[in-house]
């Protein structure tokens, strides 16, 4: 039975305004990093085999990933016109960093996800309703990319829910390993919102 979660973090709290996608990032964010700030370096490196395969390092990695192709996509390829115009910017979800140091080193993810909120606060209404193009491959049957029209909102949203999703598989692998981590771990918002109801 999942625990009905009543800590005051799961109390309603509506952000008013534009800017309600980029909170949830940065809750999303905060979240990790008390996680990861939990952990010791050889937790780190865990993997619960056969169950989870990859390690919570791994994982970590991944995620970042996803949020480093949306910074990098809003703020690099010319983007101080890009940014003065809104022309769309290019999200390219199909770079990834496998083999990166934040994999194996605790601190370095620490310090990415730091970089990442301090982003995150930097963004205005007018940022977060730009125009991007998103990059990404779609099938699991051969190397095929689509390219489709986003805004950045709609992809700050996406990020969150993906890191949440990446949350709750470091939770059955810290659970599996004998960990403690807060109930309230790897959860989405609207998961949290009914418990916090029941």
């Amino acid at each position: 039975m999942i625990p009905l979660l009543n800590s005051e973090r799961h109390q309603k709290r509506f952000v008013r305004g534009e800017l309600a996608v980029v909170q949830g990032c940065i809750d999303c964010l905060e979240q990790g990093k008390a996680f990861l700030s939990s952990l010791t370096s050889e937790q780190y490196l865990a993997s619960a085999e056969p169950y989870v395969t990859s390690s919570i390092g791994e994982h970590f990695r991944h995620l970042l990933d996803v949020y480093q192709g949306v910074y990098l996509g809003v703020y690099s390829r010319g983007s101080e016109a890009n940014q003065s115009t809104h022309h769309a910017r290019v999200i390219d979800y199909n770079q990834r960093r496998r083999g990166h140091r934040v994999e194996t080193c605790r601190l370095q993810a620490l310090a990415e996800i730091d970089e990442l909120l301090a982003w995150l606060e930097s963004l205005t209404v007018d940022d977060v309703k730009a125009s991007v193009q998103v990059i990404s491959e779609v099938s699991v049957c051969q190397t095929q990319s689509a390219q489709m029209y986003s805004t950045l909102e709609r992809e700050l949203t996406f990020i969150a829910q993906h890191a949440n999703h990446h949350f709750a598989m470091t939770k059955v692998t810290m659970t599996l390993l004998g960990g403690h981590v807060e109930a309230d771990f790897g959860f989405a918002p609207a998961t949290l919102t009914y418990l916090g109801r029941s």
